[in-house]
């Protein structure tokens, strides 16, 4: 029974490893378009991003689960210490890819904050653009029909129109 949980586990901790490193390289591709003129693009990315991190969770709920099963806790030295005492062959290898996927993980939280900092710069810088569109005009002179001279309105064209 423990063999076929291990045997499970390690499988499914290669393949959060390799969605994890498909993940980063998403967030990479996603960076790249913020700080570029593709922000279009970056919405086509979303689906993909959902796609990868439903399917991550649903991973990790298998981990936890055999985790639970076997009776330890879901930590390297807890894992560590299981698979030594059960005397597993993949127990290394078990082991590794624990330490990629949280490695790979890491980097995910790292890239996705980094992200977010672009995202969040766009947007202020997206909002002062704003501001400045909305205040055009605003107390300055301007000319009526006549070519007499119109001083303090109250709004900006934007909000005239």
């Amino acid at each position: 029974m423990e063999t076929q949980l291990l045997t499970r586990l390690q499988e499914t901790l290669d393949a959060s490893v390799t969605l994890a490193q498909e993940f980063n390289e998403l967030l990479e591709k996603e960076k790249k378009q913020l700080t570029s003129s593709e922000l279009e693009s970056v919405t086509a990315l979303l689906h993909d991003k959902e796609k990868l991190t439903e399917t991550l969770m649903q991973h990790q709920k298998s981990i936890l689960g055999i985790c639970q099963s076997v009776g330890i806790d879901p930590s390297y030295g807890a894992l560590r210490s299981f698979l030594y005492r059960t005397g597993i062959d993949q127990a290394e290898h078990i082991l590794k890819e624990w330490t990629k996927l949280k490695n790979a993980l890491i980097k995910s939280q790292a890239l996705n904050k980094t992200n977010e900092a672009i995202l969040s710069e766009l947007m202020r810088r997206n909002k002062i653009k704003q501001q400045l569109i909305n205040n055009v005009g605003r107390y300055g002179n301007t000319y009526g029909r006549n070519g007499e001279t119109q001083s303090g309105q109250a709004l900006g064209w934007v909000e005239q129109v």
